[in-house]
């Protein structure tokens, strides 16, 4: 084997252990940024010691303004939840950052904006994508009239 081809197998080599360290690397990372995914889910479960049960979560984006309830949402992402306090069913509208480069899932919860109580219908399916449903008031305004909330089998009329 002259010098020129030694020369070319240990840059091969070189090159390879390269390519194999950043796919390392890259799985580390992706491995990393999926930890809060395996993070236990609480939802649809009873808090031990109080009469509240959460119900599952939805995200909607509103483009304009709406009522929910006495309170006024802004256009917006919020995390809508239904949650059952006592006899009294709850849905709780959070609102919802949208840094740069946002991607849903992972976008940042904030305040508690509104909490409506509801009257709750079964469907006949669970629905896949949380909805919301409008109805222009007597003032003219926009507000919600009905939320399904994705993987519930309910309606929940305000």
């Amino acid at each position: 084997m002259n010098t020129t081809s030694k020369q070319f197998s240990r840059n091969a080599v070189a090159a390879t252990i390269k390519t194999l360290a950043a796919g390392a690397l890259l799985m580390l990372a992706v491995g990393m940024l999926s930890l809060p995914a395996l993070a236990q889910d609480h939802q649809g479960m009873k808090m031990p010691g109080k009469d509240v049960v959460i119900g599952k979560k939805g995200q909607v984006h509103f483009t304009a303004q709406v009522k929910a309830g006495d309170a006024v949402l802004k256009p917006g992402m919020y995390q809508v939840q239904h949650v059952v306090e006592g006899s009294d069913h709850v849905i709780i509208f959070k609102e919802m950052e949208m840094p740069a480069g946002y991607k849903m899932g992972n976008t940042p919860v904030g305040k508690e904006v509104a909490r409506i109580k509801c009257k709750v219908e079964p469907v006949t399916k669970k629905v896949s994508n949380t909805q919301i449903t409008l109805r222009t008031n007597a003032a003219g305004e926009k507000e919600i009239a009905e939320v399904q909330v994705a993987g519930e089998a309910f309606r929940h009329l305000l």
